[in-house]
């Protein structure tokens, strides 16, 4: 097993252990026994528990840059960002179920994983969606009554909520992955239709 291989292996690992106990929860024996290694490759790679955590937390996040920067590439309207953006929150999601939890863990106990990583990648939503709805404003598609910065706040909260109220929503809807998808896309629909400004294109 290459060296890769190894810090791979450790953060999948990782991941779950971390994602459903917590940090703190979580001892250095645990780690390596789960990864199938010697305790020390995590002193080794990661330099220590809270090293590793870290590195789970840059995986769990990193997607969100390249959603971003994707979007910057492509000519779009601020309905049309705003609409690449809640699929692309989807499509992460997806690929990492635990992201939510680690989400609500560092706001509601945070770790020092929260100003070094989780801000970071976060902070990077906020400009984004923020021009998004302002050039909305700025070219009457969007309410003139409409502030961008609230708008922001209460989209994220509309997408994030539904993924934290997952196991509660099981009880009386039909949750799956494609399921998670229709929702956000109905969600942000209606969201979009109670910001637009009717006289648009009038």
């Amino acid at each position: 097993m290459t060296e890769k291989d190894t810090q791979a292996k450790l953060i999948e690992s990782a991941t779950s252990l971390f994602a459903q106990r917590g940090y703190a929860a979580v001892s250095i024996r645990e780690l390596a026994d789960a990864a199938q290694v010697n305790s020390a490759l995590i002193s080794y790679h990661f330099g220590s528990k809270e090293g590793l955590y870290l590195a789970v937390l840059e995986n769990q996040f990193r997607p969100i840059t390249g959603l971003l920067q994707q979007a910057a590439k492509t000519a779009m309207s601020p309905e049309e960002r705003i609409v690449y953006y809640a699929k692309g929150v989807y499509e992460i999601h997806k690929s990492r179920p635990f992201l939510i939890r680690f989400l609500h863990s560092e706001l509601t106990n945070p770790t020092a994983g929260l100003e070094s990583v989780v801000k970071r990648y976060i902070g990077q939503i906020y400009p984004f969606l923020y021009q998004a709805f302002a050039e909305g404003v700025a070219s009457r598609q969007f309410n003139a009554a409409l502030n961008p910065g609230y708008a922001v706040l209460s989209l994220v909260g509309i997408m994030n909520f539904y993924f934290i109220a997952k196991p509660i929503a099981r009880e009386f809807l039909t949750v799956d992955n494609e399921h998670d998808k229709k929702y956000l896309l109905q969600a942000v629909q209606i969201y979009l239709h109670g910001i637009k400004d009717n006289n648009y294109n009038s």
